[in-house]
């Protein structure tokens, strides 16, 4: 039987971890199906035409977060459960079958 090796975490950053802390400050945008479900977690069961956004004002987010000092925007494109914020030919559970067919990562 093999042995497990255990592997003690590190007590120094890594190269990639030193330039994220060196970025400090920026905006993570997370919003998807689940927003307009009224829920935090879902497993792909909302109905992607519930996605239903008035408008996508991807300007204005970039602009407050650099109006606020911030460094870097961070979106979160495809969540947990599967729902994709622009158009993808490898699933239906996608912006172009929602309520708002807006592809938020090319806004963005």
């Amino acid at each position: 039987m093999r042995e497990l090796i255990r592997q003690l975490p590190s007590t120094e950053p890594t190269k990639a971890q030193l330039a994220q802390m060196e970025r400090a400050y920026g905006m993570f945008i997370h919003f998807g199906v689940n927003t307009f479900g009224n829920v935090e977690w879902s497993d792909g069961g909302i109905d992607a035409r519930s996605y239903q956004p008035d408008t996508i004002d991807a300007d204005g987010w970039v602009k407050a977060a650099y109006d606020a000092g911030m460094n870097y925007v961070i979106m979160i494109t495809k969540h947990h459960d599967g729902f994709c914020l622009w158009d993808t030919k490898y699933t239906e559970y996608c912006v172009r079958n929602s309520g708002n067919p807006t592809d938020v990562v090319a806004e963005v």
